[in-house]
């Protein structure tokens, strides 16, 4: 009868070490490919361009094209597409803390905002990078805790508006806006109006607050760091 316990703590063994093995390297792979979909992404432009011009010129030289979407060759393009993609965001990164940059960047946000259907959308995702990146502070002003989905079920909440007369006058009573984000995609969520007595104050940063989200709740800041 020991054969089968012995197979048995064998076969956990090995389990337990693959989910070790697992959870250890899980972290290291879900960067790389992190990091991997956004030189995808950000070299994309750049590698249209490229393509376009080296097809354009080795027609014209009359030399042979070769398979540059595949391969190493593929790799380099898209990899160099990507640094200059880099290269060129962080122009525009320096150039819009100047007046030019800052003249061109107000002149390309009326016209999108005033496109039949875009205007919205873009003003939406731009206010919400805004308040993820830090740049627009007012958007979400503080880390609160609200009851929520049931009492004494507390969620974080981050404070939108603080006086919202429509829903106010609605309710007949003081509320506030408060953003309820999922984890670990902070993006997404509920807007609730919550009166102000509900909502508990908290001296999380907008920031640690993110953190915490995406980590599913395991990175919690330390008393020191909320003072």
């Amino acid at each position: 009868m020991s054969l089968p316990a012995e197979k048995s703590s064998f076969v956990s063994r090995m389990g337990h070490n693959f989910l070790t093995g697992l959870f250890l390297t899980l972290p290291l792979a879900l960067t790389f490919w992190v990091v991997s979909i956004l030189i995808d992404l950000l070299g994309k432009p750049a590698k249209q361009i490229a393509l376009f011009v080296l097809t354009w010129v080795f027609e014209n030289t009359k030399q042979p094209l070769p398979n540059l979407n595949d391969g190493m060759m593929g790799l380099a393009l898209t990899i160099a597409s990507a640094v200059v993609m880099l290269v060129v965001l962080t122009i525009i990164g320096y150039l819009s803390k100047r007046l030019f940059g800052k003249v061109m960047h107000h002149v390309f946000d009326k016209m999108l905002e005033k496109t039949p259907g875009l205007g919205s959308l873009y003003n939406s995702i731009r206010q919400m990078v805004d308040a993820l990146s830090g740049r627009n502070k007012d958007t979400f002003r503080r880390v609160v805790l609200v009851q929520y989905p049931r009492v004494n079920c507390w969620s974080i909440a981050f404070v939108t508006h603080e006086q919202p007369a429509a829903f106010s006058e609605a309710l007949g009573r003081p509320v506030v806006n408060v953003f309820i984000p999922a984890a670990p995609a902070p993006t997404s969520g509920f807007i609730l109006q919550v009166p102000p007595e509900d909502i508990r104050e908290t001296k999380l940063k907008v920031s640690e607050a993110l953190a915490l989200l995406m980590s599913f709740g395991a990175v919690i800041p330390k008393p020191d760091d909320q003072a």
